[in-house]
C-alpha cells in the first residue's frame, strides 16, 4: 500500500475511494465514491469543493474539513464504467459509509453486482488493504507543523544574522 500526504501525489486512474472522518476508535467511513481519475475527483471534493456531496446539493452533505484520510482501491477492470459502478455497490456493502454517492445504477452494473463471482472477488478486494492511503493532517497536527516551521525559520534567520555579523567584522579587521 502506498501512503502519501499530499493530494498532488494521488494517481490519475480509475478507483473506488473512501473518505474517512474521525480518528482512532472514532474513525468512520464518511463517504464512498468512484472516480475515473482519482486525483481530479478528490480535488473536486476537497480543494474546489464543487462536488454535489460537499456543495450542499443533496439532502445530506460532507464537510471536507472533517476528512482525515482517503483510501482507494484499484483494479484493472475499473477502466470499464460498469465494473467501477458495480464495485462501488459492493464497497457500500463492505465499508458501510455514512453517505453514498450512487443514484441510478446501470443494468449492466446491477447484473455484475448480482453476479456472485464478481461480488465475492470485489468483496475480498475491499476487505483487504487499499492500494493507497492519503493521510490529511488534523487541525492540531497542522498547527504543530506550522509552529515547528516557524521555529526553523527563526533559527535560520538567527544563523544568517550571525553569519552576516561575522562577515562584517571580518571585513572591518
Amino acid at each position: 500500500m502506498v501512503v502519501i500526504s499530499d493530494i498532488s501525489e494521488l494517481p490519475r486512474m480509475p478507483a473506488v475511494y473512501a473518505l474517512y472522518g474521525g480518528e482512532g476508535k472514532s474513525r468512520y467511513v464518511a463517504y464512498v465514491g468512484i472516480a475515473t481519475k482519482l486525483k481530479q475527483r478528490i480535488k473536486q471534493h476537497l480543494v474546489r469543493r464543487s462536488s454535489s456531496v460537499v456543495a450542499g446539493k443533496d439532502a445530506t452533505m460532507l464537510n471536507p474539513e472533517f476528512v482525515t484520510e482517503i483510501n482507494w482501491w484499484e483494479y484493472p477492470k475499473f477502466t470499464e464504467q460498469d465494473d467501477l459502478e458495480a464495485a462501488e455497490l459492493v464497497a457500500f456493502d463492505v465499508l458501510q459509509p455514512a453517505l453514498r454517492s450512487r443514484g441510478a445504477v446501470t443494468a449492466r452494473a446491477q447484473a455484475l453486482y448480482d453476479d456472485a463471482g464478481f461480488s465475492d472477488a470485489t468483496r475480498k478486494l475491499f476487505a483487504g488493504s487499499p492500494a493507497g492511503k492519503l493521510v490529511l493532517p488534523t487541525l492540531p497536527e497542522a498547527i504543530r507543523r506550522i509552529v515547528a516551521l516557524e521555529r526553523r525559520i527563526v533559527a535560520l534567520e538567527t544563523q544568517l544574522a550571525e553569519r552576516s555579523t561575522r562577515q562584517t567584522d571580518h571585513a572591518a579587521s
